[in-house]
């Protein structure tokens, strides 16, 4: 029953992608962006998989295949599932008018999502790692970390670093937010064929250049999360590869990170077994992908007893249990009572008994997203947590959508706009482009910003934006400040913002 629903997924993913090619002859801009929803992740598998069956698959598949038995079946799996979605597969005329048009500069997705053959980028094959390791999941659900580790959650109080070297200690602590940054270290060809660092290495060269007091990952490590039990090509143990490895440590309690759906690919092996249990860095979450900070607001109403209270939560796990086999893209922090009997509940009671009696401010980090990335309007996540809360969040970052966007709210339904403050912060790591659909006349009133400045490593006519990460200082009257930074200057963020106590919604 799981592989039929992975099977009608995989259809819509494919059915979305073919009906953009159809379009390709009417082209947007010069540059060629695409209509394309996000649905278009994984469009391509129906094809590949058939044609890689009565071709040989790429190199670096078959050999990868030849070593993993594992994986071999998922792949035979796989191509039994593809092979029954034949009548409706996009001829090979419209996938090679597909790949010319990916070639230099590209085709751009209204989300800023880039259908190339890159690194990353929508067309690249190697995201089949994810989906044969997404397979396994669905015929070996067990391999899945279990059970969900749900220790009592107690509030880590912030405080800032002492000073060290060049860098004065701030008055209020600083949290550095990177989102879907486990791409790992390598290079790329850029203007004039110059030697460029990965996004996320020259991300985090930036950061560590911050005056920052915590670090926190939204999730997303590439292309899988795998450890040991699930190795890709080379071997590769990508959570420990492209996450723990390239972390700047921030010293004892002052690192976060959250799980995520590549995470989840790998099983959730590589982060519960790997970043949160094998890892120095990441201790004060106790093998938890749940946190909670918080900073004591000074009163000066006769309101004492408020804090802040920072809560990074896991959107991931159970996903697929709340929304269905859909390669766990929509977030969901469990599922609601069947037959009067409560299932899946760990990380609500988590929640609910964290914000019990709290007073004060409430931020909210996932990976997934709250709402629509157009429209704005929310969606199950959003109602759960705020559920679970009690009320509304005064602030929410995400990742998952490979871009920066600060929202001017999120809308509940047509008459009722969301308090919280809305920001998506999920372009730490993978190449994207500029999002034309936040110009949309429909939506561009609610974008006060989004990522867009072209980065100057790459030709003028190459599709490529600025990466970058976001900084959050907490006040103690009750206010924040927000930046965002794209790489290149530490000096000037692209956005930033001090927002009052009364210009913000509070719990409690």
């Amino acid at each position: 029953m799981r592989l039929k629903k992975l099977s009608a997924f995989l259809a819509d993913c494919h059915l979305d992608l073919r009906q953009a090619v159809e379009s390709l002859g009417t082209k947007i801009t010069e540059l060629g962006y695409l209509h394309l929803s996000s649905k278009t992740e994984f469009g391509l598998m129906v094809h590949w998989m058939n044609k890689w069956t009565t071709t040989p698959p790429p190199a670096w598949l078959s050999k990868w295949l030849d070593k993993s038995e594992l994986h071999r079946m998922a792949f035979e799996i796989l191509g039994t599932l593809t092979k029954d979605l034949g009548a409706m597969e996009m001829s090979e005329a419209e996938y090679q008018n597909l790949m010319q048009q990916a070639k230099s500069p590209g085709l751009v997705g209204s989300d800023g999502t880039i259908f190339g053959t890159a690194r990353y980028e929508q067309l690249d094959q190697k995201w089949m790692i994810a989906m044969l390791n997404y397979v396994l999941n669905l015929v070996h659900p067990e391999d899945i970390y279990h059970p969900f580790p749900n220790p009592e959650l107690q509030p880590i109080p912030l405080s800032t670093k002492a000073q060290t070297g060049e860098k004065p200690a701030n008055p209020e602590p600083v949290l550095g937010i990177i989102g879907d940054w486990g791409g790992g270290n390598y290079t790329e060809e850029g203007k004039n064929g110059a030697c460029v660092p990965s996004p996320a290495m020259r991300v985090i060269k930036d950061v560590k250049a911050q005056p920052i007091d915590y670090l926190i990952h939204l999730g997303d490590t590439y292309y899988a999360g795998t450890a040991e039990s699930r190795l890709g090509p080379d071997s590769a143990q990508e959570e420990l590869d492209n996450l723990v490895s390239q972390w700047p440590d921030q010293g004892e309690g002052r690192n976060f990170t959250l799980n995520s759906n590549h995470e989840m690919y790998g099983a959730g092996q590589g982060i519960f077994g790997t970043a949160l249990t094998q890892s120095q860095y990441f201790s004060a979450q106790n093998g938890a992908s749940v946190f909670a900070l918080e900073y004591p607001i000074q009163s000066k109403d006769g309101k004492d007893g408020q804090s802040w209270l920072v809560l990074g939560l896991d959107s991931a796990y159970y996903s697929d249990t709340k929304n269905g086999i859909r390669m766990y893209m929509e977030g969901a922090i469990g599922t609601e009572g069947f037959l009067f009997i409560d299932r899946h509940r760990e990380q609500m009671e988590m929640i609910e008994n964290v914000c019990a009696g709290h007073q004060g401010p409430i931020m909210v980090m996932t990976h997934h997203n709250p709402c629509d990335t157009m429209t704005a309007e929310t969606n199950i996540l959003y109602d759960q947590v705020c559920k679970a809360i009690g009320a509304a969040p005064a602030l929410w970052y995400w990742g998952h959508v490979h871009n920066g966007i600060v929202y001017d709210r999120m809308i509940v339904d047509r008459e009722t706009y969301s308090v919280t403050k809305s920001r998506c912060c999920g372009h730490g790591a993978v190449p994207f482009g500029p999002a034309w659909g936040l110009e949309d006349e429909t939506v561009k009133d609610n974008i006060v910003y989004y990522a867009h400045g072209h980065d100057p490593e790459f030709a003028d006519d190459v599709p490529r934006m600025k990466n970058g990460y976001a900084l959050v200082t907490l006040h103690d009257d009750g206010g924040f400040t927000e930046s965002f930074y794209e790489v290149g200057d530490t000096k000037n963020p692209a956005y930033s913002k001090r927002w009052k106590p009364d210009e913000i919604g509070v719990a409690g």
